[in-house]
């Protein structure tokens, strides 16, 4: 049966400016896709006509729009869906052309009769090149023409092939839009043409090698500088070529510039390196006599000076931060090399990063930090510093090996090192909620005796502590005293946090007294500011004190409000301390309350959390909490107590008998997928002796598998061995999907989501997803991706349109 060139042809009076510009184009039928390709194709030799294409308004084009995608023209769009169906139709080619697009191909060519290359031959020379009307046979136009140059038999066989190559063309774009995978060659095909008329604008091009120096906004007045310098005779011409053909973006009434990154990292690899980094000299140069840190280190650092980037950015890092560049700041560090500093520049960077990785909660890039300043750190003082941030990364981890890290320290500071107080107050902390009154009194007096007149807020920290630690001897008097000279020094200081700090510290200490509404007026002080500033995580912990105060004045409901507010922040922002912490607050208070099951289900997240996080004094909270609590018991007889490996969300095996140094191993081979003896030495500096035997009780354990042999040997988790039951993992996709809800919801508009029978076919799990406003494509695949990382499993996504896609009906819907 042949098919007519009518059937993809548009009825009579479609516009085709109504095409689902908004809809997911690769979800669309089959036929809907081939009509836009066919109009696409016929309106091919205009670019405005094909500007109006939901095919340009698609992701099809972003890698296409090399000059600036947020801001390109319709005939930036245009154009560049006319190189998408170049690359398309020339994908039909069964081989390279001997005669490619833009050069005369000779009626003689043998390939315009092989029926492989019809596909191609018809839409090239249809569509992309149309025949010459002198090519064109005597008394025929286009079909007549073809028919003679390609053998086919007969125009209604001419036609069917036609329409094939047209669908098989759709095929090729539907594929592109679900993978990509055309994107490189399709950016560089873009490069090579948007770059082809200043072939003949010598002045321009060099003008634009000049730019790529910069990958932000840069000033006119600093490239023309440049321009002068590099002796070019008429810059303000080129200048204004670059801008009238968009490859310069320009503003502030054309005092500002941008070049787009795509553009820039082309252009860049092609300059000679002896200009490229003569040209970061100069615009280091530059910033730095501006007094602009930042950009003057990335300059100097590119111009190949990484010595004169550190002596540049030192001096300013606590501006940085302060304007919130620290992201910027651990990039830029990050780019040095040992090899290219002296040992005491990379020393202060590897500690500065340390203390920047911290700030931002990244704590194993901040250890693995400070173990490479430990490798040339040859003095004491030196070490010292080292130990006191490894001490204080490993305060909420594992207590013993900070007050390890911190002895380290104590013993190499000098006596009148100001960094010393600092470490004091920190480890008197640390005595303090160990219940070592003593030490941790002596070590907060010793504190407070070093703190100088100037260094106001670390003196607020200590007394801070010193209130703490009175109000946990039951000396409320002098505890209050020390918490209102901390507030008195923060409103001075007006720093907001801390102030915020101070109250939940105050109401504390009145809920010690007894005096819960002032504890929760003081709450809700700080409340108040830490969801002014966006802290998440001081939210979290400010509402879970609410929810105590309400407690103890007997308003339970309120106080069950409170923590589950608590528990969604942590579940949602992942803080798995602060929610472990919620999670023991909620057990203890629905035990109290007689509701067991819902007890023990909070009991048993916030355990398998503390295991599976290696929080060692956690563990032993949750475990003497089910002793004391005969509701959280095991068995309701009186049996053993004993509590039996646990299958966590994660489907890792953890078991209460473990240590916390075999708990943190099951961790770290958590995190980086498998884990090695080597690797258990370099990062926790023990003998080979002792790596390998602790690894080796937990393959007896049945907590690792080892794989492989010899050098080769490492050690991985059970789970990557083997599949669990298909309702244990229904249960933990359920719990993780409730834990991204309103991530999902805020950045997706999601009204419903839901798993879809059968619900689990392991590796991959089945979804059903409603939105409230249909996205486009690369919304909907962002959304597959982000929750095939969250579930760490393989998703089929659906999407509940029957319009566009058919869905099952059997859907256990998790919110609507």
């Amino acid at each position: 049966m042949t098919t007519s060139s009518m059937s993809i042809n548009p009825p009579i009076n479609m516009t085709v400016t109504t095409a689902p510009t908004r809809q997911m184009i690769g979800l669309l039928s089959d036929q809907s896709l081939t009509q836009l390709v066919n109009d696409a194709l016929r309106n091919y030799q205009s670019t405005l006509a094909l500007s109006r294409s939901a095919l340009a308004n698609s992701s099809l084009v972003i890698p296409v729009l090399v000059k600036d995608e947020p801001s390109a023209t319709a005939e930036e769009r245009g154009h560049g869906l006319r190189l998408v169906l170049q690359w398309a139709v020339n994908r039909l080619a069964p081989g390279v052309p001997l005669y490619p697009l833009g050069s005369y191909r000779p009626l003689d060519d043998p390939t315009w009769r092989d029926p492989c290359w019809w596909h191609y031959n018809l839409l090239r020379h249809r569509y992309l090149e149309p025949l010459h009307p002198d090519d064109f046979v005597e008394g025929g136009r286009y079909t007549e023409s073809l028919l003679a140059l390609t053998g086919i038999s007969s125009p209604d066989a001419f036609f069917d092939e036609r329409n094939r190559a047209i669908r098989a063309v759709a095929e090729r774009l539907r594929q592109q839009l679900l993978d990509g995978q055309g994107n490189e060659e399709l950016q560089r095909l873009a490069l090579q043409e948007a770059l082809r008329p200043l072939e003949k604008q010598v002045e321009a091009t060099k003008l634009l090698g000049i730019t790529t120096t910069f990958d932000e906004i840069f000033p006119r007045s600093l490239l023309l500088e440049m321009a002068a310098q590099e002796q070019l005779h008429k810059p303000l011409i080129a200048l204004d070529a670059l801008v009238t053909q968009r490859f310069l973006l320009a503003g502030d009434e054309g005092e500002s510039l941008w070049l787009a990154p795509v553009l820039r990292a082309y252009v860049y690899e092609r300059q000679p390196s002896e200009e490229r980094q003569h040209r970061h000299r100069l615009a280091a140069a530059h910033y730095e006599a501006e007094g602009a840190a930042l950009p003057a280190a990335r300059h100097w650092q590119q111009a190949n000076l990484p010595e004169k980037a550190v002596r540049v950015i030192l001096p300013v890092v606590d501006d940085l931060i302060h304007e919130l560049q620290v992201k910027e700041l651990i990039d830029l560090l990050q780019r040095l090399e040992a090899k290219r500093l002296a040992p005491g520049q990379w020393y202060a960077v590897q500690l500065l990063l340390s203390d920047l990785f911290q700030r931002i909660g990244q704590p194993e890039d901040a250890l693995a930090a400070c173990r490479q300043a430990l490798k040339i750190a040859e003095d004491g003082p030196s070490q010292a510093r080292i130990y006191r941030r490894m001490g204080k990364l490993y305060e909420k981890r594992n207590r013993l090996h900070a007050l390890g890290y911190y002895q380290q320290a104590v013993e190499r500071f000098d006596p009148d090192d100001l960094e010393l107080m600092i470490l004091l107050k920190d480890r008197g902390w640390l005595y303090l909620l160990r219940q070592q009154w003593r030490e941790a009194e002596s070590d907060l007096t010793a504190a407070l005796a070093l703190a100088t007149s100037d260094a106001d807020e670390l003196r607020a920290d200590i007394f801070d502590a010193l209130a703490s630690l009175y109000r946990r001897q039951q000396q409320y008097e002098a505890a209050l005293r020390q918490a209102r000279s901390a507030l008195a020094i923060r409103e001075k200081l007006g720093y907001l946090p801390r102030i915020a700090d101070s109250f939940n510290n105050l109401g504390i200490i009145y809920r010690a007294l007894g005096e819960y509404w002032h504890a929760l007026n003081a709450y809700e002080e700080a409340l108040l500011t830490y969801r002014k500033l966006g802290n998440q995580e001081a939210t979290a912990g400010a509402l879970m004190n609410i929810g105590a105060a309400y407690y103890l004045l007997g308003q339970h409901e309120s106080a069950l409000i409170n923590y589950k507010q608590g528990l969604e922040i942590c579940q949602t922002h992942s803080l798995p301390y602060a929610e472990v912490t919620v999670c023991y607050n909620l057990a203890e208070a629905l035990a109290g309350l007689g509701h067991r099951q819902e007890a023990l289900a909070y009991w048993q997240q916030g355990y398998v959390l503390s295991q599976r996080a290696g929080f060692t004094d956690e563990i032993t909270a949750f475990l003497q909490l089910r002793e004391t609590t005969p509701a959280l018991a095991t068995t309701t007889s009186g049996a053993s107590h004993a509590t039996p490996p646990q299958l966590t969300q994660d489907n890792v095996l953890v078991d209460p008998a473990l240590s916390p140094e075999e708990v943190e191993t099951l961790a770290m081979a958590r995190r980086h997928g498998r884990i090695s003896a080597k690797q258990l030495v370099d990062e926790t500096y023990i003998s080979r002796a002792t790596a390998t035997r602790r690894l080796t009780r937990l393959v007896e354990l049945g907590h690792l598998v080892k794989q492989g042999e010899g050098r080769g040997t490492y050690y991985c988790l059970p789970t990557q061995a083997r599949s669990q039951p298909v309702d244990a993992n229904l249960a933990a996709i359920r719990r993780s999907l409730q834990q991204c809800k309103a991530d999902l919801q805020q950045q997706h508009t999601i009204s419903a989501l839901g798993i879809t029978a059968p619900p689990v076919s392991l590796p991959l799990v089945k979804l059903t997803v409603r939105f409230e406003q249909t996205p486009d494509l690369a919304h909907y695949l962002q959304l597959k991706r982000q929750l095939t990382d969250f579930l760490q499993m393989e998703v089929d996504l659906l999407v509940e349109d029957h319009s566009i896609l058919p869905i099952e009906t059997s859907t256990t819907w998790l919110w609507a």
